[in-house]
């Protein structure tokens, strides 16, 4: 799933909660989409699978809006068990 152009949606509480709960910025968050990130949805959100520019798998929800918004809900490190299933997607797509 391409995502070329892309606007960033946030609502302040959502920022705080990740980097409170689960250390990750927005920042990086946002970074796990443009580094080839695997993706499928779900119950009308999307899950994904992503790396941050520094080389942290994230597991994330997110939405997708009109006109190339999107709203992420949560960010979190990925478990054992995504992050073989995120190494298994990269090898299939190299």
């Amino acid at each position: 799933m391409p995502f070329l152009e892309i606007r960033f949606e946030w609502e302040e509480t959502n920022e705080t909660k990740l980097l409170s709960r689960h250390g990750v910025t927005a920042a990086e968050a946002e970074e796990c989409f443009f580094n080839r990130p695997s993706v499928r949805r779900k119950e009308g959100q999307y899950l994904m699978l992503g790396r941050t520019d520094g080389g942290r798998l994230l597991f994330l929800v997110f939405e997708r809006k009109s006109r190339g918004v999107v709203r992420i809900f949560s960010a979190r490190e990925m478990t054992e068990g995504e992050r073989a299933a995120f190494r298994r997607d990269e090898r299939g797509r190299t």
